[in-house]
């Protein structure tokens, strides 16, 4: 058997870019570093299309010894179904040197069942396009399909007790639109095969298809030549515009004219790139700091959100709260005091967590958070999941105020921010010398793969670094959020 030219990953990436299909295949060693999110994704995704095998137990698994061998693994799934085993897992195919490999094959009265497992909760279109392919390379290797179904998370659904799988996915027949996309994927096979064999990467120039479906992974080497103050680090525009405005010639933000009808808050965007000097609106700080009353705290909170809920009264995706940092400050001029809390990771974190939290915060004044948009949510889940405390809840929601307002507002705008009221860029923009880049978690999404880790960690050496690194990673939210608040008050003094 020849080997395989394209997969269903190989396919999807050729329909985004042909030259990111290129490197992959011939520059390799080009490709950005996985992130630790994107492992994150990928682990997530391998647990729960395991769990999904238990809709369909007592298969046989097809997946060859080692990644770099599947064609021992087509001829496997081969074997398989001529002995009459009617459950497969991994079952692997390959057709004009496409090579497919199913999450699960089922035989149920003679006829044949595809599935291919999703960890998300809806079908995108590029799970249909994906799903097109596995059916062609399958039907066109001879095995005919009764019908091809994604697997996915059915987000309605609540634990109540032992999991109960058929209400955990839900189950989505698409075979209808495969065969409508089969013409498609014939021509794009055929013009992704001679991609490969060309021996010139494809001259295509940058545009919106590096971020569509998937943030390419070879932006690093694309986008390499693409000066620090280009128009792409304006917030705030689509996509489409800017790069209309980058294929019209305007690469940088100096390029744009003065006559170039923009909105206020890109006008105060391009003003402080091209002075930057940061632009204050001491007014409206004012306004935003009347309506703060001290004592203050200063609250970040860091949520799980398990795939597969593994608590009484969960849904997937649904955010659990684990930790918690607290700074509290009497005035203006009071000494800090710090408050934090990191949960146990082997019980459900909800109630510890919020009783904690009660007790931190029952003494008066405002609760000042970063984004409170998600502080809410996340307290409205804990009032319907804890309703014997709905009234201490509401008497904290009742108390949030949002340290993003000046920014979001464009009330502060410093250049160093890049267009982004995020807390990440606001920090070191505002106060130098503070920043996340030096910590083991530099984000809430590192902070939830930590405590995820944590579940299952056994060194308790390796426990301790992580809990440490958690703690650091928190309580640096809410201190910068301590000397934001002190820039925004020296700003309108001076």
């Amino acid at each position: 058997m020849e080997k395989h030219l394209l997969s269903k990953s190989t396919f999807i990436r050729g329909l985004q870019c042909r030259k990111s299909l290129f490197l992959y295949k011939h520059y390799i060693h080009l490709r950005d570093p996985l992130s630790n999110e994107q492992r994150a994704l990928f682990n997530r995704g391998n647990r729960v299309g395991l769990l999904a095998r238990d809709l369909f137990p007592g298969g046989v698994d097809a997946s060859p010894s080692s990644p770099r061998y599947f064609a021992e693994s087509v001829a496997k799934t081969e074997e398989l179904i001529k002995s009459g085993v009617e459950v497969i897992y991994e079952a692997a195919f390959q057709f004009d040197r496409v090579l497919v490999a199913l999450d699960i094959l089922v035989k149920k009265e003679g006829k044949w069942y595809a599935y291919e497992v999703k960890s998300s909760a809806r079908i995108s279109a590029t799970y249909i396009l994906d799903a097109s392919l596995q059916y062609h390379v399958i039907t066109r290797s001879g095995l005919p399909l009764e019908d091809f179904s994604i697997i996915h998370l059915n987000t309605a659904y609540i634990r109540r007790g032992p999991i109960e799988l058929s209400k955990l996915f839900a189950i989505t027949g698409v075979r209808r639109q495969a065969e409508q996309n089969e013409a498609m994927v014939m021509e794009n096979i055929a013009s992704e095969k001679e991609t490969l064999g060309g021996t010139q990467v494809p001259d295509i120039a940058i545009g919106e298809h590096c971020f569509s479906p998937y943030n390419c992974d070879f932006m690093g080497q694309c986008w390499k030549q693409m000066p620090t103050d280009s128009i792409f680090s304006l917030s705030g525009v689509p996509k489409a515009e800017l790069f209309a405005m980058y294929n019209a010639g305007i690469q940088r933000i100096d390029d744009i004219r003065e006559d170039t009808v923009l909105s206020e808050g890109l006008k105060m965007q391009v003003q402080a790139l091209r002075s930057q000097v940061p632009i204050i609106d001491k007014a409206g700080i004012q306004k935003f700091l009347n309506e703060l009353q001290y004592p203050l705290f200063f609250l970040d909170f860091e949520t799980t959100m398990p795939a597969v809920p593994m608590y009484e009264g969960n849904k997937p995706y649904q955010h659990l709260p684990f930790q918690y940092s607290l700074h509290y400050k009497k005035d203006l001029h009071s000494p800090l005091e710090h408050f934090e809390f990191l949960a146990d990771t082997h019980t459900d974190p909800r109630k510890s967590f919020l009783l904690s939290l009660l007790e931190h915060t029952k003494r008066p004044g405002d609760i000042l958070v970063y984004y409170a948009t998600f502080e809410r949510s996340v307290f409205n889940s804990l009032k319907q999941d804890f309703p014997e405390y709905g009234k201490e809840i509401d008497l904290r929601l009742s108390r949030i105020r949002d340290l993003i307002i000046p920014f979001k507002d464009r009330l502060y705008y410093h250049p160093a921010m890049k267009g982004s009221s995020s807390i990440k860029n606001v920090l070191p923009a505002l106060v130098p010398g503070f920043s996340y880049d030096n910590l083991a978690i530099g984000n809430g999404n590192m902070a939830m793969g930590a405590y995820e880790k944590l579940r299952t960690e056994t060194d308790l050496f390796v426990q301790q670094e992580l809990r440490e690194a958690l703690l650091e990673y928190c309580k640096l939210d809410t201190l910068a959020m301590v000397k934001i608040l002190e820039v925004l008050e020296q700003s309108v003094i001076n």
